[in-house]
């Protein structure tokens, strides 16, 4: 065992594999295999970690198999670090013995998404990864994309007159090329609340994609970037809007030693949060909608962003509206960022069962706080279903009388 490894050791030791986190696993759940559990995973790390075991192809596949949802995390009575874990292992292995076309279509991804041209691509961007994985629905998905946004009319200060708090407002890769409406939502109805924001330019990719591939270098640039993009303005906080990107953002100082680290991820906080908790009630006047939402809390922003309820909350002030939650508080919809490009057969088939409970509880809405997710759920509903799937500040935006 080298020295390096014994932290990574000393973390997973923690787990007494008492199993109480394999029903909450999407992987484990689906598939029965105990290298697809959390302990099974944690085993097979301590395995590779002390030398006991090779790291090879097939100790590889169920590690890589993991979404990094961190359902296990939330029920862990040891409190077992295990996304701290994971993305070790990934940091220490990078992209050994990992399939070719797995590499090539993650690195694809990766590149895609931070170019500056993909506000304009964005449709060829998915449907290149289409034919790459020979799959029509991705291009169909492509053609449904909504009009992309312009990164360059967002940048810059967005004053509230008059202003209660400043915040600055995290993009991340996907918002131009697939969520420009709910930055649109964002700008009208932040400062029309008395909350000023400002789009650093500076800003990049929260480098969440790299983690978990391992591409720690890379993931620490784009870390040290946003850092500095942010810092030296003077913020209330750093709102995020895409939760996945949120999470990686809140734990920054777990990932890297960057100065600002730390405060930086302190001043971290979701959108629906800071909706929920720091603007004052009278300051709300939405039109009434008779209609059906229905919830779907992304992993991130149940398990990390600890953002769950903000969302019902904020929606249950809209006279005449109904909400409720996807039921099973555990459910993953098999997103996970690049993971639904990368491992699509096992992304899919654990988003049938989020379709199902979706179907049943048949909304005239459904709002996730994750592009990631509601790509993928709308990719999932399209040939079943007529329902909107938006961000849930898209529909406070559009009833809140400005």
């Amino acid at each position: 065992m080298t020295a390096p490894l014994d932290s990574l050791l000393a973390d997973a030791d923690l787990c007494v594999k008492c199993g109480l986190c394999s029903p909450h696993c999407p992987t484990y759940r689906l598939t029965a295999d105990e290298n697809e559990s959390p302990r099974g995973r944690i085993a097979l790390i301590q395995g590779w970690a002390s030398g006991r075991l090779p790291l090879t192809a097939a100790l590889r596949a169920p590690l890589d198999d993991c979404l990094l949802c961190r359902n296990c995390e939330s029920v862990c009575p040891a409190k077992v670090p295990y996304g701290k874990i994971m993305d070790r292992f990934r940091s220490e292995t990078g992209q050994s013995h990992k399939p070719l076309a797995t590499r090539a279509v993650s690195a694809a991804v990766r590149s895609g998404l931070r170019s500056p041209a993909l506000s304009r691509l964005g449709r060829k961007a998915l449907g290149g990864i289409g034919g790459l994985l020979g799959d029509t629905s991705w291009k169909a998905l492509a053609s449904e994309l909504p009009p992309p946004g312009d990164p360059a009319a967002w940048y810059g200060k967005h004053p509230a007159a008059p202003s209660t708090a400043h915040v600055g407002l995290f993009l991340g890769c996907t918002a131009a090329a697939a969520d420009a409406a709910t930055v649109a939502a964002i700008l009208k109805l932040l400062p029309a609340l008395g909350v000023s924001v400002t789009v650093p330019e500076a800003q990049a990719c929260c480098g969440a994609m790299d983690l978990h591939a391992g591409n720690t270098a890379t993931a620490h640039s784009l870390i040290a970037r946003n850092i500095e993009a942010f810092s030296s303005l003077a913020l209330d906080a750093v709102i995020g809007f895409a939760s996945g990107c949120g999470a990686t953002l809140q734990e920054y100082a777990q990932h890297s030693s960057a100065p600002g680290a730390e405060p930086f991820s302190a001043q971290v906080t979701d959108i629906s949060r800071f909706l929920a908790e720091r603007v004052p009630e009278e300051l709300w006047n939405f039109a009434p909608l008779d209609a059906r939402v229905l919830v779907h809390n992304p992993c991130s922003l149940r398990n990390v962003c600890k953002g769950e309820g903000s969302v019902e909350k904020l929606l249950g002030k809209i006279p005449g509206l109904t909400v409720s939650t996807l039921p099973g508080k555990g459910r993953c919809c098999g997103a996970a960022g690049s993971y639904m490009v990368e491992h699509r057969e096992m992304a899919e088939a654990i988003r049938a069962e989020t379709i199902e409970a979706i179907l049943a509880a048949n909304p005239d809405y459904l709002v996730s706080s994750n592009i990631g997710c509601a790509l993928h759920l709308r990719a999932g509903l399209r040939r079943l279903a007529d329902i909107p799937v938006i961000h849930p500040v898209q529909l406070l935006a559009r009833l809140q009388r400005i």
